[in-house]
């Protein structure tokens, strides 16, 4: 299995990952529900006088763009220098650093207060993931908030679908449920303060099954009737110990 720190390094890959999730059921999913909910936590997480911000594995800039918003004071970690290419033009203010802190971790990076890490979890393997939530527990300051996010939950319907595709190769099975993602998080060092979840409504190849307008409809009402733990998108708030 070649390793997640491959998977983006390249020219062109953060303009071709930026235009492929445009038309994906994901930026659906991520502008009407996932952003308002990830900029309610920030909002919160400096209510309570966090003042410093890490986007880790932070790609193109989206989650760190909202993260400056609310903070000002942010840093962008990445290895793909492309993908942090296209993140500075989305955000010049911020602070991008190219490397890969498991191997050659900076000096010159204090405590965070607040550090996001999205679709960073399911896709590494355990060593990497092992070593890149110690390194993120040791720049956090104690009580400091991460939001991270697991984007194929087992428990939702494409989750499930994907347990039957006995063709799919290993990569493309790739699951976790909220539980196995509560005992990554604790292992590390991090208590789960609340969870929600996303994307509760199936798609086809990536698209909405009933179009844009309905499946919008679709999720809330899924989302009132307390369905959202079968969300293939988990939203989780943990605090750092």
């Amino acid at each position: 299995m070649t390793s997640y720190r491959k998977s983006h390094i390249g020219a062109g890959v953060g303009e071709r990952y930026d235009a492929k999730h445009a038309i994906r059921v994901d930026a659906l999913i991520w502008n009407d529900f996932v952003k308002p909910q990830v900029r309610k936590e920030f909002e919160h997480a400096a209510s309570e006088g966090a003042a410093s911000y890490l986007d880790f594995a932070c790609g193109t800039g989206r989650l760190l763009k909202l993260g400056h918003t609310v903070f000002g004071e942010s840093v962008g970690i990445d290895i793909s220098e492309n993908m942090l290419m296209v993140a500075q033009r989305r955000v010049p203010d911020a602070q991008l650093k190219c490397v890969d802190v498991t191997r050659s971790p900076p000096s010159d990076i204090g405590c965070f207060d607040c550090v996001s890490m999205f679709r960073f979890i399911l896709n590494a393997e355990p060593e990497l993931r092992r070593d890149a939530l110690k390194w993120i527990a040791d720049h956090m300051n104690r009580g400091a908030t991460l939001i991270v996010n697991n984007h194929r939950n087992s428990a939702s319907i494409s989750g499930f679908f994907s347990r039957l595709a006995f063709w799919l190769p290993k990569d493309a099975k790739n699951i976790l449920s909220r539980r196995e993602m509560v005992e990554i998080l604790r292992v590390a060092g991090f208590s789960l303060v609340r969870c929600e979840g996303f994307r509760i409504l199936p798609s086809i190849f990536g698209r909405p099954l009933f179009g844009r307008k309905l499946q919008v409809r679709g999720e809330r009402l899924c989302r009132r009737m307390g369905l959202g733990r079968f969300g293939a998108e988990l939203v989780m708030v943990a605090m750092r110990d």
